[in-house]
């Protein structure tokens, strides 16, 4: 078979990176395919010799490499072997990937800026097509905005919406000549993604993209001189923490704001002459009121199987059960009988259908929406509710139960894969986590590292993931130092690189940014400016 020109082995090798990047916000699947077609070109090209010199002067992407070898290494003390083996197979692309791009042609500028421009546009597509969903068009019921991401996991795409707003900051205000067009189709994107953020209502989002924001300003107000400009700045830095937290504040004051119990609350009856249930143990509460005062299933089960074809003691795919009727009506402050339910519009009925819980949930784009979701959580959680299924109370008792594998395991871990029983057995003697969905990891992988591979395993793989940036000497680069603290960030709040969507774009992205002379062409760029 006659050999392909080197020139050809490149041109594939670009469209490959392009088709990677768009791959990474919209399919699971090319994420699996593309980096095969990337490992057969790199095979077919040949040239190993030249390939090996590379890697000899790029050693830090030896280290990157080193971590999947860590994996391989882990299974030898493994318990289980099955998922040891399923957790290999999710870290291929740390193999691949960085063997692959740092060991190829150097993308120069104008390929860099088009892969980027190419992974945010996917990013941009993914957000509509989620945004045509959650209005229904698609003739899917979203029950929770966090729904909408529909080829990867919410929280991954938020990080990816974080990396898409940011890297598309720095070509908009870097020093290249653009057109108009251009300049306006970022500031759009920009725009349209971080209002995205806000319907995507990922906590994890929100807090890495006012982190990250808060860094960036922080850098800049340092080499800023100009007492006139710094001052400003700090004023901005001080509101992307003051203004938030003044208003989860005020959610947290309002949740609180608690109805006064009636001290003849047991001799009230409903407006039919029946008496009352009240469940006095169960401090639940909706909107400053009790969830568990003022019932008369009876009639609120007969009033509702009037208005509505869902009967009242079943659970719907769409969210509904008599729950979420409790928590609903307890919202508006009416009570759970035949006449608070007389009092509910047919919006209100459509709400509880489709599993809404709190009639001011009705706003897709508020904040207040999330926070209080938190603020019910927590107020659950402490009252001896289960936390299963609530996304941040749940992780109080996956951390708890992560320390415990921990202490029994300090410094060599369960090995690759053994998490998974040691967990069960912790999971079994909890008196939550029935339902297996919710029996997850830590949610934290420097946790999740401790847990795999011991203390010893989680010092060697953080110096290897995040020493090539200070060996490559890239720590003045402002996309990879911004796609770091991103990854950093998410570490804190998930198990993001045991995830294949995770180490793929941290696979690919990683390398991409550390061997590319997009930031030297740049600079070159900004000098003949001046």
């Amino acid at each position: 078979m006659k050999k392909l020109p080197d020139i050809t082995h490149s041109r594939i090798y670009f469209f490959l990176m392009l088709a990677m990047a768009a791959s990474l916000p919209l399919s699971n699947a090319l994420m699996s395919i593309v980096p095969g077609f990337l490992m057969l070109n790199w095979l077919i090209e040949g040239q190993f010799s030249v390939k090996l010199k590379q890697l000899k002067e790029r050693k830090p992407v030896l280290l990157i490499i080193s971590v999947f070898f860590m994996y391989l290494i882990g299974l030898l003390w493994t318990n289980s072997m099955q998922w040891g083996l399923h957790d290999v197979k999710i870290q291929l692309p740390l193999l691949v990937l960085p063997l692959v791009i740092g060991t190829s042609i150097q993308l120069n500028y104008r390929q860099v800026k088009l892969i980027i421009y190419t992974f945010s546009a996917a990013v941009v597509v993914a957000s509509l097509c989620s945004i045509w969903v959650l209005l229904g068009l698609s003739g899917k019921t979203i029950q929770d905005p966090r729904e909408m991401s529909l080829f990867i996991s919410h929280i991954r795409f938020a990080l990816l919406i974080n990396i898409g707003i940011f890297s598309m900051g720095w070509y908009l205000v870097n020093a290249e000549r653009k057109q108009l067009t251009e300049r306006l189709l970022l500031i759009a994107a920009i725009t349209w993604l971080s209002l995205f953020l806000v319907i995507l209502k990922s906590a994890t989002g929100w807090v890495v993209f006012m982190t990250a924001l808060a860094v960036i300003i922080m850098a800049g107000i340092w080499q800023i001189k100009k007492l006139a400009w710094r001052l400003p700045l700090l004023g901005i830095l001080l509101s992307i923490f003051l203004l938030p937290a003044a208003y989860i504040v005020y959610v947290v004051h309002q949740f609180y704001d608690i109805e006064t119990i009636p001290q003849n609350i047991l001799q009230i009856k409903t407006s039919k002459g029946n008496l009352y249930e009240h469940d006095f143990n169960n401090k639940e509460l909706e909107n400053g009121h009790y969830t568990f005062l003022f019932m008369n299933e009876d009639e609120l089960r007969e009033a509702w199987n009037k208005k509505s074809a869902i009967n009242y003691d079943s659970s719907t795919s769409s969210g509904f059960n008599r729950f979420v009727l409790f928590r609903y009506l307890t919202s508006k402050g009416l009570r759970k009988d035949a006449e608070g339910l007389e009092k509910l519009t047919e919006t209100d009925l459509l709400n509880i259908e489709n599993g809404m819980t709190n009639y001011r949930f009705v706003n897709p784009v508020s904040f207040y929406n999330r926070i209080y979701q938190i603020v019910w959580e927590f107020d659950v959680y402490q009252k001896g509710g289960n936390p299963s299924g609530h996304s941040v109370t749940q992780r109080i008792e996956y951390y708890k139960m992560a320390f415990q594998i921990i202490r029994e395991n300090f410094w060599l871990g369960t090995g690759t894969g053994g998490y998974y029983m040691a967990y069960q057995e912790r999971y079994n003697q909890n008196k939550f986590f029935q339902d297996q969905q919710f029996r997850q990891r830590s949610h934290n992988m420097f946790l999740s590292y401790w847990i795999d591979f011991g203390l010893i395993g989680l010092i060697y793989i953080c110096f290897a993931l995040f020493a090539p940036v200070f060996m490559e000497r890239k720590t003045k680069s402002f996309l990879i130092m911004v796609f770091l603290l991103i990854v950093l960030l998410s570490f804190m709040n998930e198990d993001s690189l045991n995830n294949h969507d995770a180490i793929s774009f941290f696979a690919f992205l990683y390398p991409l940014y550390l061997y590319s002379n997009y930031e030297g062409q740049e600079k070159e760029i900004r000098n003949q400016k001046q």
